[in-house]
């Protein structure tokens, strides 16, 4: 004679493909819509390959999103003035010979980009089982300007990509990666010697330079 066994439901496993959360529809829909909104956002960052000059420098930057996916970026950055600690130890340390003071040289000073903007992936994370913060990564391609203290401009290129964290709806946390690549002047074309006159721009040989930039800031959707 077959027996019927029953289990309490509390007892019996079962699966899900989400975390327990109070609010379930807080994970499933998309919080952030950027979608022919305008981005302004401001911050600071650092050259990261720049061997004489100071590098740090400050951004402002602005992006209209067309779609969740395409945009358009402008960049305008601007790097601090003065040597780097390396720099300033090849002018001035008694050990090396001939000193060598790179500020004679023209050295990039500005950096104005205009780029299209690809948001490849949109998500979320869960922090606590009570909170989800959004994510966006995304690539930039663009053309634009490299400054230099001189005032002589350039042709430039840029390409990179980076991450938003949003806190909220409209603001966040924005990361970039920029590689810049332009030609100009080769500061180590010449022997710069700190009691000698600085030479005109135009007797240093040409170079191709890649620069990368690393740069963080906050972000506001209107």
């Amino acid at each position: 004679m077959a027996e019927t066994i029953e289990f309490p439901e509390e007892e019996l496993a079962t699966e899900t493909v989400l975390p327990i959360f109070d609010h379930a529809r807080g994970v499933l829909n998309r919080n952030v819509v950027t979608k022919k909104r305008f981005e302004f956002g401001a911050g600071g960052g650092l050259a990261l390959n720049e061997p004489f000059y100071n590098p740090f420098n400050f951004h402002i930057q602005g992006s209209y999103h067309f779609t969740e996916l395409h945009g358009i970026n402008i960049l305008a950055m601007f790097l601090m003035p003065g040597l780097s600690s390396y720099g300033e130890q090849l002018k001035t340390s008694p050990y090396i010979t001939p000193q060598f003071d790179a500020s004679k040289a023209p050295a990039p000073s500005s950096i104005f980009m205009a780029s299209y903007q690809l948001t490849t992936f949109y998500g979320k994370i869960s922090l606590t089982k009570k909170s989800v913060m959004n994510l966006a990564l995304f690539g930039v391609l663009g053309a634009g300007l490299m400054g230099m203290d001189s005032g002589t401009q350039l042709p430039a290129l840029n390409a990179g990509f980076g991450q938003k964290f949003y806190f909220g709806n409209r603001i966040s946390l924005r990361l970039d990666f920029r590689v810049i690549a332009y030609q100009g002047p080769d500061p180590t074309s010449q022997t710069l010697r700190p009691t000698d006159p600085a030479p005109s721009e135009s007797s240093f040989q040409d170079e191709l330079f890649f620069n990368t930039y690393l740069t963080a800031g906050m972000a506001f959707l209107f």
